[in-house]
């Protein structure tokens, strides 16, 4: 064996070595974002952990199961996104009709923290700002007519 063999030779067990730690660095480092990711996620910081599960697509290591579960949490993010969109429209219709009960009633029925657009979501806190007192009273009327009705 000369010594041309011989460095091919540890040339080929350095590849193999070092794609291995790519490898384990990699799946390591995939598994510490998905983790992070679901801890944002699972401690209602929705807006955070969307950013955080669309960092995750550049990963170069994400398992199946992971990827799953990165895709049903996107999905449901964006569905409520979507429904607090169809909120705020109701809002805006209701107002433009005039009919403030309707308007209250569909931000009474606002869930979760805030995942609008930033137009969006600074005219959400304008009506909520504006419509907080009639909110109030609408409550403590209905409170009044529960304990009238017994």
């Amino acid at each position: 064996m000369s010594w041309s063999d011989a460095l091919v030779l540890l040339l080929i067990i350095g590849g193999i070595i070092g794609g291995y730690k790519y490898y384990q660095y990699t799946k390591k480092k995939s598994a510490e974002t998905f983790a992070r990711c679901a801890l944002l996620f699972d401690g209602g910081d929705f807006a955070v952990a969307k950013d955080c599960y669309e960092s995750t697509w550049e990963l170069s290591y994400a398992p199946a199961d992971l990827d799953s579960i990165r895709v049903v949490r996107l999905g449901a993010i964006e569905d409520m996104k979507v429904s607090q969109e169809y909120v705020l429209e109701t809002t805006r219709t209701a107002l433009q009709g005039n009919d403030t009960v309707t308007a209250i009633k569909a931000m009474k029925s606002f869930q979760g923290p805030i995942l609008l657009n930033e137009d969006d979501a600074e005219e959400w806190k304008s009506l909520q700002t504006a419509f907080a007192s009639a909110m109030q009273d609408s409550v403590a009327n209905t409170v009044k007519d529960s304990t009238a009705a017994k």
